[in-house]
């Protein structure tokens, strides 16, 4: 018996594994996956643009991973990690944070919930995260709330952001040094950003993964993490409590059971729900486990400018504007959306196959001037609004693929609606001006729609599965991210959140999951006897 087990060692996993083994309660985590081999990273190898298509795709169904599961979808391009650190072991590392409006939609206009908690009640916790993590930025952005200066300063100005910066002083749109979780200078033991560029993931370090920032510190406070444990089954006894976890050691075969006074789980917005429709339906009298999935309205640009802008060097990400974040209903449709640029590619075979968008050098006689006219000078902008939550966006059980154990697939189904939509075209309007106050040479759009309409976004983010709420009818879990229905069950993924917001989630989920941690940790004496979920004011 253990006094908390986490299922899943992404991001969630490890903060909640640090603050609660930190405070002397017996801490296991299983994880289905490994720990990455930093030497085994594309980044090391001469063809890391292919592996990063291959072996490091992040979409789960183009890769052969057997710490993966299958997910089913007719439209979303599915992309996550499944190892020790998750998804950050191949992220970008973007870190803007959530506005206040984000918690209270069903306020401003009735079509999504409004959180039950506001900004103010994880305002602490996004600095905490901070500290912990190693973030760089600027403070001072009138566009958000007030906040502490980020434990280091902002990364250097790129070309890319100095081309972009000029465009938006054209259309006098709001602009400013995006958030990451990046460190500009020598922080916690870490090195810092040496600007070589190609951030998807980092085997230095300078990015925060979580697999070497925050586990080893868990790991020397107690917590007991162990790999290739791949969870089967939450159960459940008579008295509604959970009482621990059915897991396959992977390296043995053994099906082995895990007794625990809590169970967190931290297994994303798609493993979290295909855990609890495996496990008996728990938690989900309701129905509402795997419903009202989110993954962002997403549209891009991909612009080429008339001379270099060095995007083989320095941080991925660039700028961030938030002139549209807010709802202005004369646009046509209620929300709002950030755009969020990036630099170029540094690959010449991604360049030439088509990066952001379906441009591609042509074979013959234009090839090298097509090449010398665009390798170096392309910048990629992403438009990333609010989406709506609709029931019928959901994960569910796959009925015919299983894993590598025998456990069911995942079946993802989303489609953007009618509002969705039209802030999908005004973005892209948005995105054309951008690309002509910049003075682009030529520029593409990308709708990330097929010959057949069907909108097939690469969707990192997988939100609202288990979304949290004041109404135990329409939500999973409280405003202490602890289940409706089995009181000593707390989910800390993305799943629990109500809302979108028009920013990269994880470090709004990563704030939550210090909230929910420190909640556990200060009330451990009550929640691990406890027979019914905490009152909420």
């Amino acid at each position: 018996m253990c006094d908390i087990l986490i299922v899943g060692a992404g991001a969630t996993g490890a903060l909640a594994a640090l603050v609660l083994a930190q405070a002397g309660l017996d801490v296991v985590c299983l994880e289905q996956g490994a720990w990455v081999n930093d030497a085994d990273r594309p980044h090391h190898l001469a063809d890391w643009s292919w592996q990063r298509r291959t072996r490091w795709n992040p979409d789960v169904n183009r890769r052969d991973h057997a710490d993966d599961f299958p997910v089913k979808s007719d439209s979303s391009q599915i992309l996550m990690w499944n190892a020790v650190g998750g998804s950050t072991n191949v992220y970008g590392g973007l870190w803007p944070r959530y506005r206040p409006s984000d918690f209270r939609k069903g306020t401003e206009h009735g079509l999504q919930p409004d959180w039950p908690i506001t900004y103010e009640d994880i305002s602490p916790f996004y600095e905490s995260a901070d500290r912990i993590i190693g973030v760089s930025g600027l403070a001072g952005d009138l566009a958000m709330p007030p906040r502490e200066r980020c434990p280091t300063g902002p990364l250097p100005v790129s070309d890319v952001a100095r081309r972009l910066s000029a465009g938006f002083d054209k259309l006098d749109w709001h602009w400013w040094p995006v958030e990451a979780s990046v460190i500009s200078e020598d922080y916690d033991g870490r090195p810092a950003c040496n600007n070589c560029g190609v951030c998807n993931g980092c085997p230095r370090g300078s990015m925060n993964e979580f697999s070497t920032s925050i586990w080893p510190k868990a790991i020397r406070a107690g917590c007991d993490l162990r790999t290739h444990a791949r969870v089967l089954k939450i159960e459940k006894g008579a008295d509604g409590r959970a009482t621990g976890a059915y897991y396959i050691d992977r390296n043995s075969d053994q099906i082995l059971f895990q007794k625990a006074r809590i169970v967190v789980l931290a297994a994303n917005g798609v493993g979290t729900p295909r855990l609890l429709l495996a496990s008996n339906n728990l938690a989900n009298s309701n129905d509402q486990v795997g419903r009202n999935l989110l993954h962002h309205t997403l549209v891009a640009s991909e612009m080429w400018v008339d001379g270099p802008v060095d995007g083989h060097i320095g941080y991925a990400a660039s700028l961030i504007s938030r002139e549209f974040a807010e709802t202005d209903i004369s646009r046509g449709f209620v929300n709002g959306f950030n755009l969020n640029c990036v630099t170029s590619t540094p690959s010449a075979g991604e360049l030439a196959a088509g990066w952001f968008s379906s441009a591609r050098a042509p074979w013959g006689s234009g090839h090298h001037q097509w090449f010398e006219n665009h390798f170096g000078r392309s910048i990629g902008v992403f438009a990333i609004g609010d989406d709506l939550p609709n029931p019928e966006n959901r994960v569910s059980l796959d009925p015919e693929r299983t894993d590598s154990d025998g456990m069911p697939g995942a079946k993802v189904q989303y489609a953007p609606g009618e509002n969705d939509k039209r802030m999908m075209n005004y973005m892209l309007d948005r995105l054309k001006e951008l690309a002509q106050a910049c003075d682009a040479v030529e520029y593409r759009l990308q709708d990330y729609r097929d010959e057949g309409g069907v909108y097939r976004t690469p969707a990192w983010h997988m939100l609202g599965t288990c979304r949290m709420g004041k109404d135990p009818e329409t939500s999973v879990v409280n405003g202490w991210t602890q289940s409706w229905e089995v009181p000593n069950l707390f989910i800390v993924d993305g799943s629990v959140l109500a809302t979108g917001g028009t920013v990269n989630p994880t470090p709004t989920i990563s704030a939550m999951a210090l909230r929910t941690a420190t909640y556990i940790r200060d009330n451990f004496a009550v929640l691990s006897t406890a027979t019914k979920h905490t009152a909420m004011d």
